[in-house]
């Protein structure tokens, strides 16, 4: 019994990796252009979707029940691990990132070099709550 609550666990933690959402929305910031300006609020919900799985999968390894708060807890509660100025960082660019994703007629979208700045912060934020994740996302981009 003990090994398929193993394999249930790892399962979820593949399913939590931030590295492909943040692939993902770096090949869609590369081919940014005038043209391409629909593609900015899904490449925005791809870098929230692996910071908010990032955090998600740092709590599951190290405090379970934190994966039942809701997402701002998830992110704020990151001051124990990251400290508090990154902890800030963290959500509040998980804040701009979700504004971005929901917008309004009244508001700019960000730019792509909001946008690109956003997913720096966040693949530099990933690294720090999972060193391993950080250097298989240095190799693709060393690619």
């Amino acid at each position: 019994m003990r090994g398929a609550t193993q394999m249930v666990t790892s399962d979820r933690n593949s399913y939590l990796d931030p590295k492909p959402a943040l692939e993902h929305a770096d090949r869609m910031l590369r081919e940014a252009g005038p043209e391409t300006a629909g593609l900015w609020p899904p490449a925005a919900r791809l870098i929230r979707l692996a910071l908010e799985r990032a955090a998600d999968l740092h709590w599951s390894r190290t405090r379970p029940e934190m994966t039942d708060c809701p997402t701002t807890m998830r992110i704020l509660m990151l001051e124990g691990v990251l400290g508090r100025a990154r902890a800030r960082r963290a959500f509040l660019a998980w804040s701009r990132l979700s504004d971005a994703t929901h917008p309004h007629p009244y508001e700019l979208a960000p730019t792509a070099g909001e946008l690109r700045r956003w997913h720096s912060e966040v693949t530099s934020l990933v690294g720090l709550l999972d060193p391993s994740a950080r250097h298989s996302i240095d190799s693709a981009a060393d690619d």
